[in-house]
Order: C-alpha cells, then sequence, then structure tokens
C-alpha cells in the first residue's frame, strides 16, 4: 500500500506531458497562420472608439466591391451569434482622390437612409450597374425610386458636414492601412483580405480563432 500514492503519480505524469504537449504544439503549429489565413499589425492600431468591453470588428467596403455586401451579411451575423462579445462596425474607404463611397454613405446616412446605403452596396456588387450608378445624374433617379428626395442628398452630399467626415475617414483609411476591399480589422490588431473573407465557413473559423485567441490574450 505504501507504492499508491507513487503509482497515481505515475499515472498523471503522462496526462500532464500530454496537456503541456498539446498547448505547445498549438502554439508552434496554429490551426491558422499569419500572412496566410490572416495578417498582424506590426503594432496594434489603437481604437479611439466606444467597444463596451466588446471585442471590435471593422468592416472596410467601397461600393466598387463585387462581394462587400456578401461579407457584411457574414459579419452582422456573426456578431448576431456572439453579441455578447463581438461588435462590428462598418466604414467606407477614403482616399484623397477616391471619395465617392465614402460621401454617397455618408450623405444617405445623414439623410436617414442608411438601409439604402446598404441596398446601394448590394446593387453595385455588379460591375456594370456600379459604373452606371456612380454617375450622380444616374445615382440621383435611383435614390428617387427608393424614396430618397435627390435634391436634400445632392446638398447633403456637397455640405461641409460630409467634407469633415470625408477627412476624417480619409485618415481612418491611412491609420488601418486599408490597401484593398473588403478589408476587415479585429480589434485594432489582425486583418483579413478577400483570400479569407471570400468563403463564409472560413471566415467564421479564422474570426473564431483570432477572437479565442484575444480573448485569452486579454485573460492572462
Amino acid at each position: 500500500m505504501k507504492f499508491w500514492p507513487y503509482f497515481l503519480l505515475l499515472l498523471l505524469i503522462p496526462t500532464a506531458f500530454a496537456k503541456n504537449a498539446a498547448e505547445s504544439s498549438r502554439l508552434e503549429n496554429p490551426r491558422f497562420k499569419d500572412g496566410k489565413d490572416y495578417f498582424s499589425y506590426s503594432s496594434p492600431v489603437k481604437i479611439d472608439e466606444k467597444t463596451d468591453n466588446k471585442i471590435l470588428v471593422q468592416s472596410f467596403f467601397d461600393y466598387d466591391c463585387r462581394n462587400c455586401s456578401d461579407v457584411q451579411d457574414v459579419l452582422e451575423l456573426y456578431a448576431q451569434l456572439n453579441s455578447n462579445s463581438v461588435m462590428v462596425k462598418n466604414y467606407p474607404v477614403a482616399l484623397p482622390k477616391a471619395q465617392f463611397s465614402a460621401r454617397t454613405f455618408y450623405s444617405l446616412q445623414a439623410v436617414g437612409r442608411e438601409d439604402v446605403a446598404d441596398s446601394l452596396l448590394l446593387e453595385t456588387s455588379d460591375k456594370q450597374m456600379y459604373n452606371k450608378l456612380s454617375k450622380m445624374d444616374n445615382l440621383l433617379k435611383w435614390l428617387e425610386k427608393k424614396g430618397v428626395d435627390g435634391r436634400t442628398f445632392k446638398e447633403m452630399y456637397n455640405s461641409p458636414e460630409i467634407a469633415v467626415a470625408l477627412n476624417d475617414m480619409v485618415e481612418m483609411t491611412e491609420k488601418y492601412g486599408v490597401f484593398t476591399y473588403p478589408f476587415v480589422v479585429i480589434q485594432g490588431k489582425y486583418a483579413l483580405t478577400n483570400s479569407t473573407l471570400y468563403n463564409d465557413d472560413y471566415t467564421f473559423a479564422v474570426m473564431d480563432y483570432l477572437i479565442k485567441e484575444l480573448t485569452r490574450e486579454k485573460a492572462e
């Protein structure tokens, strides 16, 4: 009987080693790899927005995008399924000489028709429709059919308020290093591009992996 405690110890040692080995393997051979399935910022981008202690997922889009609408749908579903821990926000890409998307989005938002902004993103997923609706006369006709007053929209489109929003968005686009779209940033630390976002299941799996990593780091 005096050897019984040692026998129990011998049984537990392999289990402990197996657990440590599994953890080491997880860290050395992660399921998804940086530079392939996702990208890491060399230095995390400081988040200035209120997040209610949730992980912030920022989706950058452009109206000249073939799958940005689909990506937003996937992210919204992900946020609904993880509403206690994840928050998703959408932003139009803006560059000094490419501001149609941001100007249009913020103008529609300002007149209380963000729903139409979303509809436009779906409509312009077709390249020919984007080419058509990126011309103001055609856009105004399309907006009128959606119940948006064209004159009010155009006034807002050229207003000082929208100009300020555009400047802020140009700075934000540069701050996050957005070089393509769709472009998704997770907690200012990781970024996903179309090489991942093209597939719903793949997107969910990579996001699960990264958000678990962020949650683990936060708990340590």
